[in-house]
């Protein structure tokens, strides 16, 4: 369970510093095929673009083939190591990067049959408010692989 000044926190930075910093990313960084957790998207967007690039494609060519995928523990498989450095690189205020950097150095999970604390590497704590955000920062970088094939995310 998250505190409520935590989720005040996040709110407040997500709101006021990360968002913001999604409309003018670094060059390597691409948020134009993302629908999904960012404040001007949605799933019918995220519908129309792929109709649109589907039409368009059909006009051209005799069929399209849409890979459709879904990654149902996707938010357990970010490191945060590699998040951090992405968050450093948008830009984010100096402040907001140090409460990210020890937020997510905060998180551990206790074992039963050890009663230690075990430190977490990857994952974002689900419920979160800064969890959707965060995956949409990590897969910024993602590209298609082959020239010709677009992304909706």
């Amino acid at each position: 369970m998250t505190p409520v000044l935590s989720r005040v926190m996040e709110h407040l930075d997500v709101r006021q510093f990360i968002s913001p910093s999604l409309l003018m990313p670094p060059p390597l960084f691409v948020f134009s095929d993302q629908f999904a957790f960012i404040p001007t998207g949605s799933t019918s967007a995220a519908v129309i673009a792929i109709l649109q690039i589907d039409t368009n494609l059909l006009s051209d060519h005799p069929y399209v083939i849409v890979l459709s995928l879904e990654f149902s523990k996707a938010f357990d498989t970010v490191r945060h190591a590699a998040l951090l450095q992405k968050f450093a690189e948008m830009g984010v205020p100096d402040e907001v990067y140090s409460w990210l950097v020890d937020y997510f150095a905060r998180h551990s999970h206790l074992w039963r049959s050890t009663s230690s604390l075990c430190q977490i590497s990857a994952s974002i704590m689900q419920g979160s408010l800064i969890g959707p955000v965060s995956f949409v920062v990590n897969a910024a970088d993602l590209l298609a692989a082959t020239p010709g094939n677009q992304m909706v995310r």
